[in-house]
């Protein structure tokens, strides 16, 4: 089974969370996983590339170096 778009924990959807919503996302091979919480919440763009601290877009609070913290 595959989804036409985007999954989302196994649930087929017609995107992800890019820019939008309480918990922003970044896709990999067609599915939805969350940004790292120290992440801050960009309004209308990218908030992240990638799981770890290192791949947000700015931080909600500080950085060391290439992580969020």
């Amino acid at each position: 089974l595959s989804c036409r778009h985007y999954s989302r924990r196994g649930v087929c959807v017609p995107t992800c969370r890019f820019t939008h919503g309480e918990t922003r996302e970044f896709s990999q091979d067609g599915e939805c996983f969350e940004c790292h919480p120290e992440c801050e919440h960009i309004e209308g763009g990218i908030t992240c590339n990638g799981s770890g601290a290192d791949t947000c877009t700015r931080c909600a609070h500080y950085r060391d170096g290439p992580h969020c913290v």
